[in-house]
């Protein structure tokens, strides 16, 4: 039986929050196989945003904030959200030059709707996708003037990594790949004969754009990669020259599935087997990252220790902590501070982890979210007749209940100083719990002294605090 630790590691990296009720759902549950599967038992219409606003950056925040209310409240399985984010840092798209929130809830929905589908599909159904044809300037591909983006980021940036085809593999996929278009006015997608390179091309060792259908000749391209394609002996990598490229596909994307899911450098065991799980399933997502989800490196200290949040993630958590709905918790201007804002890649490497989110400008932004959140949550607080009260994810804790821990009409004596610092620990053990949040020994004992020793004045900062301890700050 999977232990209480592993149930919420593993509900922390798949569902943002480690929900009471999911912990004691799956905790009924004889092995860690049927907990993972009950994770990824995701459902067949996860739905799509409908847009209210007609300006096309009000929808963009319509955007985002339905996006991070799915992540934190609405999503019967976070999984796809979890999924649908990381492909958006993948496959990626920006809502500055795309221009079109429509274009990119098309493109987000594609991705939760099919992100633990194959991943054949995903790529192929991206690459026509307005959104990616914009962001790569696959559009203005054409024969008489070719425009390399696309053809180059699919293989470096997307399927292969950097230095496993040559020059001669990125002018043969540029020229597959003409033709494809968009209509500014319309926001559609164009096919455009005129503009396609119909001539006979080797990639990875492999003839395409050989006849038939040219609209499906950039597809070739795809196939090749998760097909028969080659490592060319002139690559850059000289271990995987002569390399099957399905291979080295597999690899490229278990590495970012592994740093996603499990932060850590990824074991060569590990590595094996996801490679494995990704060639015998024909890149079928959904057994891939069952594959990893069972591995036991993926329930190490180390992989449990291993993950900072990002500002997506922790802002998701702050969310699930305060019962918030996005747009009343206004956390978008917050994440950009932050620097990760949905629907806005810094480039078209995507976001990192770990170390990429840990400086001293990241981490004081942090702080400004929390106060700005805890703020929220205090709404009517000090209101004039003394009935506010802070509201949290699991409940409320009143002003008068606080109050109660340190009236000024109580004698002065050692019992009842003691008797008021019990109450004020036991204020913080509410809001914790409110939150959803288990303490370490070491933040509890630092969180206790702040408890015990404050006026009664000062514990609402406790919620605060709470925001910003270590364990809302790792995943």
């Amino acid at each position: 039986m999977p232990s209480q630790s592993d149930i919420e590691h593993l509900l922390r990296r798949t569902e943002y929050v480690a929900r009471d009720t999911r912990v004691t759902e799956l905790l009924s549950l004889a092995t860690r196989e049927q907990c993972v599967d009950n994770i990824l038992a995701t459902v067949a219409d996860p739905g799509s945003c409908a847009f209210v606003q007609t300006q096309n950056w009000q929808q963009g925040a319509e955007l985002a904030h339905y996006w991070l209310n799915r992540m934190a409240h609405d999503s019967p399985r976070p999984i796809q959200e979890k999924m649908s984010f990381f492909w958006h840092g993948h496959f990626v798209s920006s809502m500055d030059k795309v221009g079109s929130a429509e274009l990119m809830r098309e493109q987000i929905d594609l991705y939760r709707h099919s992100g633990l589908g194959n991943l054949r599909h995903i790529a192929i159904t991206m690459a026509t996708q307005v959104a990616m044809l914009r962001y790569l300037d696959n559009n203005e591909n054409k024969k008489t003037s070719p425009n390399q983006n696309f053809a180059r980021e699919l293989m470096e940036l997307f399927m292969l990594g950097v230095g496993n085809y040559t020059e001669a593999d990125v002018e043969a996929a540029t020229a597959a790949w003409t033709g494809h278009g968009d209509d500014w006015e319309t926001d559609t997608y164009v096919w455009r004969i005129g503009r396609h390179d119909s001539s006979v091309k080797s990639y990875l060792g492999q003839t395409i754009n050989n006849g038939g259908d040219p609209t499906k000749h950039g597809e070739e391209t795809i196939h090749v990669m998760l097909g028969a394609g080659v490592v060319p002996a002139e690559a850059s990598v000289g271990s995987n020259r002569g390399r099957p490229t399905r291979d080295v596909c597999a690899e490229f994307i278990s590495k970012k599935l592994w740093a996603e899911f499990a932060g850590t450098p990824i074991p060569a065991g590990v590595l094996s087997a996801l490679r494995q799980a990704a060639l015998t399933n024909d890149f079928a997502i959904k057994p891939w990252l069952k594959t990893l989800l069972m591995h036991d490196e993926f329930y190490t200290t180390a992989a449990k220790q291993g993950r900072v949040r990002t500002p997506v993630e922790f802002m998701v958590s702050l969310l699930v902590a305060t019962g918030l709905r996005s747009a009343d918790a206004t956390p978008l201007w917050l994440m950009e501070g932050m620097g990760q804002a949905p629907l806005y890649p810094p480039n078209v490497s995507g976001w990192k982890h770990n170390s990429y989110w840990i400086s001293a400008s990241a981490f004081g932004q942090r702080v400004s979210a929390a106060r700005q959140i805890m703020w929220r949550t205090m709404r009517d607080y000090w209101n004039e007749n003394d009935l506010g009260v802070i509201r949290l994810g699991g409940g409320s804790i009143s002003k008068q209940q606080i109050e109660d821990t340190s009236p000024w009409h109580q004698p002065s004596n050692t019992a009842q100083a003691a008797a008021n610092a019990a109450a004020r620990r036991e204020i913080l053990t509410r809001m914790a719990n409110y939150m959803q949040l288990d303490l370490s020994p070491t933040s509890r004992q630092s969180l206790d002294a702040f408890a015990s020793h404050s006026e009664w004045w000062e514990l609402n900062d406790l919620v605060g605090l709470l925001f910003l301890t270590p364990e809302m700050q790792v995943a």
